[in-house]
């Protein structure tokens, strides 16, 4: 990956982390958000995965545990 690829995949990143950190609410997310979060960042693991097809469902796997990770530390 390039480095600009790279760069533009963490900046949409740390972006998406904004984005989803403003749910509105004291208690996180809903599920609701909590679904587009891992959506959205299952969409930029795959971008830095070159999109391959065979590893979607690892990538929403790693997405989700990503979520959850900063739903844990209160970071979502």
């Amino acid at each position: 990956m390039s480095k600009s690829t790279e760069a533009k995949c963490n900046k949409a990143e740390n972006d998406t982390e904004a984005q989803c950190s403003k749910s509105g609410n004291d208690s996180g997310l809903n599920g609701e958000q909590r679904q587009h979060c891992i959506e959205v960042a299952a969409y930029y693991i795959a971008e830095k995965n070159k999109a391959d097809p065979c590893c979607d469902v690892d990538n929403w796997l790693a997405a989700e545990a990503e979520i959850n990770q900063l739903l844990a530390e209160g970071k979502l």
